[in-house]
């Protein structure tokens, strides 16, 4: 594992070599995916007197408060510090979010639960991309197609899934809840509405239904319509309709009003 990632990391350096002179370091480091050492970031160093981004392990960190939240739920005084435990654990920690991590409510209100899934997905979106190439023009959620945001909650049972049965169990889900997601204190209450047998297990249909048709009514109920727009993503041209009950495609977006949309239970997608 380790030898994979130092070729990575490697090849990862050699791309960006070419453009070293050209462009400042600093853009470079942000083009920059540290692979190895596991845990580092990207600093701007000095080699033969020419500045260059490297991916390093800080062995010390400036006392300067900047803090930072992790996809782990813990907040670090700065970025530095986070990545210098991450190195030393050997664990590649990513960033949450700048300031520090939100404690959670004791109670999630039902306009927190309904808005609950579009969050959850939001969040599944940002670890895909963690570690990804940069890609500043990456679309949001409200962005992507039905089909994508299915692959996306397809992908995150798959990695829960550990024993590969098919089913989450609450032990699966669990794991989910210390990663201090958007709305995490409605964790608990939203995956209990998943599970529509009450068996204790959410299957992977029940899954995708939970987070894609759920999160897409909520953004065009509460988003959509009261921004007087029926579309997801308005810079996407081509949109269609899908009908939540029946799923199959329907009419194009531009043909039905959002009075009609809300009647009849169906979410525009792109």
């Amino acid at each position: 594992m380790g030898g994979r990632a130092q070729r990575r990391q490697r090849q990862a350096e050699e791309s960006l070599r070419p453009y070293i002179g050209r462009v400042e370091p600093e853009k470079l480091c942000e083009l920059l995916k540290c692979h190895s050492p596991v845990g580092s970031w990207c600093q701007v160093v000095q080699e033969n007197g020419v500045l260059i981004p490297k991916c390093v392990c800080p062995q010390s960190c400036p006392r300067q408060r900047a803090p930072v939240c992790s996809v782990l739920g813990k907040t670090y005084g700065n970025e530095c510090l986070l990545h210098k435990e991450a190195c030393r654990k050997r664990h590649r920690t990513g960033l949450a979010h700048t300031g520090p991590c939100l404690v959670p409510k004791a109670r999630c209100t039902e306009e927190e639960l309904n808005q609950f899934p579009y969050r959850l997905l939001d969040w599944f979106l940002l670890l895909s991309r963690m570690g990804e190439s940069y890609t500043p023009a990456a679309p949001p959620q409200s962005c992507l197609s039905h089909a994508q945001r299915t692959q996306l909650a397809q992908q995150r049972f798959t990695v829960l899934d550990k024993n590969n049965d098919g089913k989450l169990s609450r032990r699966d889900l669990t794991k989910l809840r210390y990663k201090r997601m958007p709305l995490e204190h409605c964790a608990s209450p939203f995956f209990q509405s998943c599970d529509r047998n009450r068996n204790r297990k959410v299957t992977l249909r029940e899954w995708t239904t939970c987070l894609v048709d759920r999160s897409e009514a909520w953004f065009h109920r509460f988003m959509s319509m009261r921004m007087g727009s029926c579309k997801l993503c308005p810079t996407i041209k081509e949109n269609y309709t899908f009908d939540m009950k029946n799923g199959h495609e329907l009419l194009p977006a531009c043909l039905l009003n959002c009075k009609e949309l809300a009647e009849d239970n169906i979410v525009t997608v792109t």
